[in-house]
Parts: structure tokens; sequence; C-alpha cells
């Protein structure tokens, strides 16, 4: 796997291969709809493999936006899609007192790794003693900042995050933040009013201007 600049489709196998057939001991974390692995490359580098695990109509949507809006998005403080795959292969499944074939389609997305994890590691209670020093504090805020900015008013079209927290916020191995999870994420016209009648992140970590846009 090369580094390129723009995202590509990758084989299901290779993706298998990186992460030792997707195992335990490479899970980096899990969320609503999916589990991320840490991939290992042949010249040793890093990347983070998301792997959708609960296919629902609602699930796939999510995932496939955030892949969707991932191949517009390129900013020092968003989070880079290097990757994707979507493929089906037929797995042995049984049915009616016997295994059959089915087809099983996997939707995966490759992300550059951050390996001090997620910003809700250090403000929590259990990282109190550990946590971040006001310097490095000051700039993970400016850097949500500045990527928030761009989202608002230097994408192509602007875009509403929707499920800004802790967790979506990774850390560089210098402690650069990096806005993730763009599943809940809407693209915004100039012409559109946003009112949400049904709102589906977590209120509270939910900033006004994503429930009224003003």
């Amino acid at each position: 796997m090369q580094m390129r600049s723009n995202p590509y489709h990758l084989p299901l196998q290779h993706l298998k291969d990186i992460t030792d057939n997707f195992c335990d001991d490479r899970k980096l974390g899990s969320g609503g709809f999916g589990v991320v692995y840490k991939g290992v490359l042949q010249n040793g580098n890093m990347v983070a493999v998301k792997k959708l695990v609960m296919s629902t109509p609602k699930s796939q949507n999510q995932f496939e936006n955030e892949g969707d809006l991932l191949m517009t998005l390129k900013h020092p403080n968003i989070v880079r899609l290097l990757g994707y795959c979507y493929e089906t292969e037929l797995i042995y499944v049984p049915y009616k007192d016997k295994f059959v074939f089915a087809q099983d389609t996997q939707h995966l997305l490759c992300l550059e790794y951050m390996p001090n994890g997620s910003l809700d590691n250090y403000i929590s209670d259990a990282y109190v003693s550990s946590g971040l020093d006001w310097h490095t504090r000051y700039k993970v805020i400016e850097g949500i900042a500045f990527g928030l900015k761009y989202l608002h008013e230097e994408a192509t079209v602007p875009i509403i995050h929707l499920d800004l927290k802790p967790p979506n916020i990774l850390l560089d191995e210098n402690f650069v933040p990096k806005i993730t999870d763009f599943g809940l994420s809407r693209l915004f016209h100039q012409n559109q009013t946003i009112h949400t009648a049904t709102y589906t992140g977590k209120f509270l970590y939910s900033p006004t201007a994503a429930v009224t846009w003003r």
C-alpha cells in the first residue's frame, strides 16, 4: 500500500492482511456501527481501518456518507482518508439445517493512524493526573477551531458535523487534533435553513448552530 495524494480503492484481502484478519489484538475502538483496527504496512507504517459491523440501511448510509465527505476534505485538522473498500465476498452460513453460500458486502475505510488516541482519554476523570498541559490544550482547542472553520467556511460546500465531541477528536504524535466520524454530517447549501426535527447526535455536545443554522 502506497500513500497517495487521493483516496483509492483497496482490496479486501489487503486490509485483512494488514489487520491480521481483523483480530481483537488490533482493535483500537468501536462505535455504534463500526470497529476500528490498527493496520501495519510492510514498511512498518500504521493506518487505522474502520470496518462496518452492523449492516443496516441506516448504518450503511452513514458509513457511505462519511466516506463520500472525507473524499472531498483536505485540511491538517481533519482526519485523512487514505483508501476505501466496498467489496462483496461469498461466505458459508447456516440456513434451514444446512449451510449455503451467501453474499456479504464489506464496507471499510482506511484512515491515517492517530497514535495518541482520542481527546476524551485526556480530559476524563480517570486521566486527570496525566492530562494535557495548558500549552497543549490551547493547541488542541485552536486546531479544532481551525478544522471547524474549514468545514463551515472553506470547504467546497459548507459541512455541519452534527456529532462533534471528545471521542471524535483524534490526536496525532504531536497532539495535533483531527476531527473524525462524519457519519451524521450534512452538506449545507447557502439557500437552505436547517431545523432538525429528529436529531441523531448526542445532545450533550450539540452546539446551537447544529440544531438551527442562523
